[in-house]
């Protein structure tokens, strides 16, 4: 593993660890409260390393949630393009694919959303966990996100100007009250428009060609990525060619998995983590079938 730091045009840095030197590149983006380290748990364990082992070049972003004047419009306008400018330079003429986990894969859609010139650069996306809205009614949705990440947490974060996420064992970073109040817009029902300029992701839709999507939801998931919701998301995107699994115990998973565990559990390497490899490839394939008769 190699660390890379990437200028951002706030005047920030990104920082990248990039597992593998040479195969077809993939950017691993993390959700909200999480770092790099979802991708790779422990040394040598986790999707980042497992990806590099089947020959792909992989990045895993940091995003700068806990930077006090975090927007989610700057990591959508600029931190995440500084991102796609970097795989295209490290990997000049390669489609590039993007693996996002959790609120990330909101964020990486409406960055290609407002930028689609890096449309034609993207392979495919994998959703792991990726919903927008939350319409889950249960209590577990009213004692996670309305009384814990609504209330508590920016109250406890308030002195620090952040939502203190670590302090309540809701994340491992905490992050910014104003890319919170941001995104509690969108994931309570709000209209997908950006907060700050009023740009409409949802029109902007209709006018794209959306890149294959592979879904991955866990049947344990109740709240934070619940298969309905997921599901919701991607017909939020369109017609395009998109394929969701959910794992299940009993139904080719040896368990039914929850939101974190997706990624951290040990048997999801066995269980899912094969899925999308093979999603891969075949996307891979038709991209150079693709690339093949357009030159012709």
């Amino acid at each position: 593993m190699t660390s890379l730091i990437t200028p951002a045009p706030a005047g920030s840095q990104l920082l990248l660890r990039r597992f593998g030197d040479v195969g077809t590149p993939v950017l691993l983006l993390h959700g909200l409260g999480q770092t790099a380290q979802v991708f790779n748990p422990t040394p040598d364990t986790g999707l980042a390393p497992w990806l590099a082992a089947a020959g792909y070049s992989v990045h895993v972003a940091d995003l700068p949630m806990a930077v006090e004047d975090v927007s989610q419009h700057r990591l959508i306008t600029e931190d995440l393009p500084a991102l796609f400018d970097q795989l295209t330079r490290a990997h000049p003429g390669e489609r590039f694919f993007i693996i996002s986990q959790g609120w990330g894969g909101v964020l990486a859609a409406s960055a290609l959303l407002r930028a689609p010139v890096w449309l034609d650069k993207v392979a495919g996306l994998v959703q792991i966990g990726v919903r927008r809205v939350c319409s889950q009614r249960s209590w577990r949705r009213r004692i996670l996100l309305d009384l814990m990440w609504g209330r508590i947490a920016p109250w406890l974060g308030r002195r620090h100007g952040s939502l203190a996420l670590r302090t309540l064992g809701l994340g491992q970073v905490d992050i910014s009250r104003q890319l919170h109040e941001e995104v509690r817009i969108w994931q309570n029902g709000g209209k997908w428009r950006d907060p700050q300029d009023c740009f409409d992701y949802a029109a902007a839709v209709t006018d794209l060609n959306w890149p294959g999507s592979l879904y991955i939801a866990g049947r344990d998931d109740h709240c934070l990525g619940h298969p309905a919701d997921i599901r919701q998301f991607a017909r939020e995107l369109g017609v395009h060619d998109a394929q969701l699994v959910v794992l299940q115990k009993g139904t080719g998973s040896s368990r039914s998995y929850g939101h974190l565990d997706l990624l951290t559990h040990p048997q999801a390497a066995v269980d899912h983590y094969p899925v999308i490899l093979s999603w891969m490839a075949r996307h891979a394939a038709r991209n150079t079938e693709q690339n093949g008769y357009e030159e012709a």
